[in-house]
Parts: structure tokens; sequence; C-alpha cells
């Protein structure tokens, strides 16, 4: 089949008028005369504005775009590499910037990094976390990092939020923030960031832990499931992604639904495979890998499908399962995260309540200090 005439039209002016600008530019970088320097001098101008337009579009600080010194680099050589930044602009630009961030979190060797979905608001929640199994005191011989992600508040907020926040972030170093605003619908933009935050600052790390910040992690059970896994494959693990997985979820077309798709936001009846964005295990080549993808890959705002179903498809990663060490009814965590039999399978938990996360945590702990010991679920925890 034949290209429309308008396709081929485009193309055409197109391809002119960088014929016109590539010939303009180079005669613009060899005139000698005092007027020719100012024409040259006004065209880098304007080309550098456009390359920092363009580098914004890519992520701002992305570790796709190496820094370039651009006061000495030719006219040529600037727009050509301008040119080939607008043909090959991202389809889901993440062009966010830092409020806060942790650079210094992963300033050496790491066994496991755990980022943390969070809403900016949630205090208690991080709080409670870095006070049970996100504390890495409990974990003398390997070395466990932790860090929360966030948008910025709403303006229909208290704006109070952002500088309790703010805060929080000076005194515990382990927030890190964008620009976004943190709602439900852009959810998928705060899976891009740990993505992001994971290629520039921790792609060094053996294993990193994605986890909402309601769900309650078996920290020892997991430590221990990640070294047999690196004993088994040896030095660095790579294409890893371990998670509960979810085959053949049909799209919701109900209107009513918190998770309704339209035809136009997305066409097919069924979703691609993915993993449950309650939490995930991968290494970080999967990482940044994905986060390299989110370029070529179009938004959608759903982000477990997004970033461990469409990205983990476009770059060829494989879901593994790790279905039996879940417990996703908040209803059942309490019962199922403290009996016997089962308590040290599990290692993921969707919480109901902070006080549960403490009382099965108490009974982590006291399964450590005396394996025969019976622990009553009805106490209180901290």
């Amino acid at each position: 089949m034949l290209p429309r005439r308008s396709t081929v039209l485009r193309c055409f002016v197109l391809g002119a008028a960088s014929v016109i600008v590539l010939v303009w530019v180079i005669c613009a970088d060899h005139r000698e005369t005092s007027d020719g320097v100012a024409v040259s001098t006004a065209v880098k101008s304007q080309l550098s504005r456009d390359f920092s337009k363009l580098q914004f579009q890519y992520g701002g600080d992305s570790p796709l775009i190496p820094s370039v010194d651009l006061k000495n680099m030719s006219l040529l050589d600037l727009l050509m590499r301008v040119l080939d930044m607008s043909q090959h602009r991202p389809k889901n630009p993440h062009s966010f910037r830092y409020v806060v961030n942790a650079i210094s979190v992963c300033s050496r060797d790491v066994f496991l990094l755990v980022y943390v979905h969070s809403s900016p608001s949630h205090f208690k929640q991080r709080m409670a976390i870095r006070q049970t199994w996100g504390n890495a005191k409990n974990f003398p011989d390997v070395v466990i990092k932790v860090i929360f992600l966030c948008g910025i508040v709403p303006t229909s907020e208290n704006l109070s939020v952002q500088d309790a926040l703010s805060l929080e972030a000076d005194y515990y170093n382990d927030i890190v923030q964008e620009d976004f605003v943190d709602t439900y619908r852009n959810l998928t933009y705060k899976g891009i960031l740990g993505l992001k935050w994971v290629s520039a600052h921790c792609r060094h790390a053996e294993f990193l832990l994605k986890s909402d910040d309601d769900i309650f992690i078996n920290m020892f059970s997991l430590v221990t499931h990640l070294q047999k896994i690196s004993s088994q494959r040896g030095k660095p693990v790579r294409e890893l992604l371990l998670c509960h997985v979810w085959y053949g979820w049909k799209v919701m077309r109900d209107p009513r639904s918190k998770r309704y798709l339209s035809p136009s936001e997305f066409a097919d009846d069924v979703v691609p495979v993915y993993c449950s964005g309650s939490s995930f295990i991968m290494t970080p080549d999967v990482a940044v890998a994905m986060y390299n993808a989110s370029f070529r890959v179009p938004f959608f705002w759903i982000d477990d499908v997004y970033v461990t179903g469409m990205l983990a498809r476009e770059v060829g990663v494989t879901q593994t399962h790790f279905d039996s060490a879940y417990m996703l009814f908040p209803e059942e965590f309490l019962q199922k995260f403290t009996e016997r039999n089962l308590s040290s399978k599990l290692v993921v938990g969707h919480i109901d309540s902070i006080n549960s996360l403490k009382i099965v945590w108490n009974k982590v702990l006291a399964n450590r200090r005396h394996p025969n010991e019976t622990i009553d679920i009805t106490t209180k925890g901290p």
C-alpha cells in the first residue's frame, strides 16, 4: 500500500527544511565577518535552548542523555544532536524534576534496595515501616536500604503536608519526591520514578524490592530466599522479575469501576501478563532496561500493568512465579501470618491496619528468638 499524499508531502517539507537549516548553519559556522559571528551566536543560542527543551522531555537528568559541553560544541554538531533527539522524541517523556532526593542512600555496596510507593500524607505508614520490617538494624550481616517515593501534594489538600514531608526528609534522608501530582491516575509516574532513581543512583545493588506502604514484608524470609537465588545463579544475578503473576486479567469496561478503561485508552480486552503491584523483586539490570523502554512505550495509567507488564514485555523479561509467598487479602493477613505452618513461608502481606502490621512483626521477631513460643495475636503492638 502506498503512503498517503499528505504523509509524503509532510516528509518532503520536513526533509527540505532540515537541509535548508543544515546549509544555513554550515555557512554561519564558517563566516568570518562580524555579521556572520552575530548570526552564528544567535543560531547556537537558539539550538542550545532547543536542546535544553528536548533534554527536559527526555527526563531532565535522565541517564539516557549524556552530559555535553554546549559551549565547545560546533554549530553543526549541535544541530545534528538536536535533529536526532527531535526525530527520536520520547513517546512517554518523564519530564519531572526532583523536589527532594536522597542521593547518598546507595553510596556503598547494597544487597537489597527497597523503594516504597507512599503518599505524601502517609507519615504514620512510613514510620511504621521504619520501626518494623524496614529497619535495617535487624540485618547486621547484609546491607539493606529503604527509600520512600512520593509526588507532590494536590492543591486541594493542606499544603502544610509538604512542609512536614520536607522536615521528615531532612531527618531520615530516605524520601525521594518528584513534582508530579500524587494521585491515583499518576501512579505510573511514581513507578517510572523508581526505575529512574535506581538507574541513576543504585544500579550496583544486588536486588531491588518495590513495595506499597500498606504492605508487610517478612524481610527475614525474603533475604534468605534472595541469598539462595544468589548462591544458585552466581553473582551478579540478572534478568530477575519475581512476583505474584497475574494472567488473563480482563479489561474493566464498567464506567463505575475504579479501574475502568475505555476502548480509546486500551483497545484489547485482556492486558499483558503482569506482576501484582503490591510488591515485586527484580535485579537492577531489569530496572534500567525498563526505564529506558519507558521512553518508547506510550503512557498507561495503571502502574503495575505498565511497569511489570508492558515494559517487561518490551525488554523481553519474563515474570517468575512467587505466588505462594503472597497473602493479598487484608482480612486474612493477621490469621495467615501468625499460623505456625504458614508464617515462615509467607513473605508479602496486604495489611488492614498499622496495628496488624506491628502484631505480625512482633510475631516474626518472637519466632526468631524462641521458635517454639506462641504469641497472643490480640496483643497490640508498641
